[in-house]
């Protein structure tokens, strides 16, 4: 179980960069058009807006990954704190298993 969470970390991980990627994309098209629009002074209205709106799509995206990795962490965390409190115990009941053998070997003989 451990191994899924991490592999869906790493998974979240890669989504989160290519929605960055996005954005940047968005963002550099967005400021070439104003350049243009600033020295041609025309106005894209329509382009604009749809950059705006894929922008806010975008930033919805990567707040909802971020919610998600968030998410990933705190099960991995909890599945790794289980994984180590079941390996002390595990380690704890061989001991005590070592310990009664010797007891009743010593006790037997």
């Amino acid at each position: 179980a451990v191994v899924s969470t991490q592999s869906t970390g790493r998974q979240l991980r890669l989504e989160l960069q290519m929605l960055y990627k996005q954005a940047d994309t968005v963002i550099s098209h967005a400021q070439a058009m104003k350049a243009v629009d600033d020295r041609k002074g025309m106005a894209f209205p329509s382009i604009k807006n749809n950059l705006r709106i894929n922008l806010q799509k975008l930033q919805a995206e990567v707040t909802e990954q971020r919610k998600r990795v968030a998410t990933a962490n705190i099960k991995y965390e909890a599945e790794k704190s289980n994984r180590e409190a079941v390996e002390k115990e595990v380690k704890q009941l061989r001991q005590e298993l070592i310990n009664s053998k010797i007891s009743s070997s010593v006790s037997g003989r």
